[in-house]
């Protein structure tokens, strides 16, 4: 490989739709591509699926109808231990292609080296559970409902990742793994929106051995809950205020920040974890750590829970998230949501510039930030942040946002140019070109490998 780390994350979908091998020649010779972030196992469409909207010059121009899975093919050996056996992707576009087996060859045959990328995104009504076993590992919400996404507590859960993971680096040729869980916290989970997980047996049983009074911390995510509810639907303002009233809660309810707390060490045990069992097949494998663009960039309680530095324990290098053009977009959905509830005692407008300076923002205004995106300052500040936190030990490869989900403007060749140069000149020492190749267009794939050639890395 060439000393610069120059990843791309790619799905099992492009190498059908376009060819093993005229897949890895045009990454490679268009961005000087020399690590492939493989999405072997996801249920994700933004990261294994074709684009949802707005299809590129390159791949099919339709939809896949992704059910996600493996597609890889699990050798049953490695899965005595849990209850989670058949998970291979029912896909009937895969037909049996395996890609690592299928890849890695070809791969190896021009440099390239082959890390497996798990990403599971943060919504808990978007993922199907058709696999058996899964039932048996979900969460379980603040009102004693079975949830959607698998409880990283869970025993059997956590017996399945090791299976995976046993499974990978004693069968394939693998550089290491790219591990990017996009969870958050129940009370973040309500501020979206969404429900406040996860009361299961074995979470209630880790809060117990804590002291802590899970009827209580279920309580109270519930009143919140009813809060917000009330709130988003603008049927009366509260007497104190949406902040005020919010905060209230949470000094009535001390077993909601307790309830955090044991959810947040549930999330880093299970990073540790993986990093362990990827290392126990050899010391010389690299482990990535992808960090969610909401915990970069948006939210301050997310940033406050996730310190940076503390990667250092569990990763080789790191990839935050750093999508700068579609970053206005996503920032502006996020400060909408709460302009609905917690932050409803001002406009919008009015809380933009304040969040701004609390996270270390200077960007664009409310109304112009979803069409202007963030600018190349922006790659640059938050590289620098990150490498100063994880130190000289740890690299740091800045993922950007060459190719652009829906809602947000089209990337321009000049924007990944100014993206490029920013994550160099923040200290990073590599890039991964994000979110996935099926949504890219060719001529900013390009644009990456022209600046790196012309900054002299490639």
């Amino acid at each position: 490989m060439n000393d610069t780390f120059v990843g791309l994350q790619i799905g099992a979908i492009s190498f059908l739709d376009e060819g093993v091998e005229e897949t890895l020649d045009k990454v490679q010779s268009l961005g000087g591509v020399n690590a492939l972030m493989v999405g072997a196992l996801s249920w994700s469409r933004g990261n294994a699926g074709r684009a949802e909207d707005g299809f590129p010059d390159h791949g099919v121009a339709e939809p896949d109808e992704l059910k996600g899975g493996a597609f890889f093919s699990p050798d049953q050996r490695y899965y005595t231990g849990t209850t989670i056996k058949d998970f291979t992707a029912p896909d009937e576009l895969y037909g049996g292609f395996d890609t690592l087996a299928d890849v890695i060859p070809e791969a190896r045959k021009r440099g390239i080296a082959v890390y497996p990328y798990y990403c599971e995104t943060a919504g808990s009504s978007i993922r199907p559970i058709w696999q058996p076993g899964f039932a048996t590992v979900l969460e379980v919400d603040a009102s004693g409902s079975v949830g959607t996404r698998p409880c990283q507590r869970n025993p059997d859960y956590r017996a399945w990742w090791s299976g995976v993971i046993n499974n990978w680096f004693s069968e394939y040729d693998l550089e290491g793994l790219l591990w990017g869980i996009e969870r958050q916290g129940p009370l973040e989970s309500l501020l979206d929106g969404d429900v406040a997980t996860c009361f299961c047996r074995y979470c209630r049983e880790a809060g117990h051995q804590r002291g802590i009074d899970a009827e209580r911390a279920a309580e109270g995510y519930r009143r919140v809950s009813t809060f917000l509810c009330a709130a988003a639907s603008g049927s009366e303002r509260p007497r104190d205020g949406y902040l005020i009233t919010f905060m209230r809660l949470l000094s009535q309810y001390p077993e909601i920040s307790q309830w955090e707390n044991l959810w947040h060490d549930a999330h880093v045990s299970m990073y540790r974890s993986v990093y362990g069992q990827v290392k126990y097949h050899s010391s010389e494998l690299q482990v990535g750590m992808h960090v969610w663009q909401k915990i970069d960039t948006f939210s301050p309680w997310l940033r406050a829970q996730h310190d940076p530095g503390e990667l250092r324990g569990y990763a080789d290098w790191v990839k935050p998230v750093l999508y700068n053009v579609p970053a206005g977009f996503r920032f502006k959905g996020y400060l909408d949501r709460l302009c609905k509830t917690v932050l409803g005692d001002a406009p919008a407008e009015e809380w933009a510039p304040i969040l701004y300076q609390i996270l270390g923002l200077d960007e664009a205004s409310y109304d112009k930030v979803p069409e202007a995106g963030f600018g190349a300052g922006y790659v640059r500040g938050e590289t620098a942040r990150y490498v100063a936190a994880v130190g000289p030990e740890t690299r740091v490869y800045p993922g950007l946002g060459v190719g652009v989900e829906p809602g947000a403007r089209n990337v321009s060749p000049k924007d990944v140019e100014t993206m490029v140069e920013a994550a160099f000149a923040g200290g990073g020492s590599g890039v991964v070109i994000s979110r996935n190749y099926s949504e890219l267009m060719l001529e900013n794939l390009e644009a990456v490998g022209t600046t790196l050639r012309n900054l002299g890395r490639i």
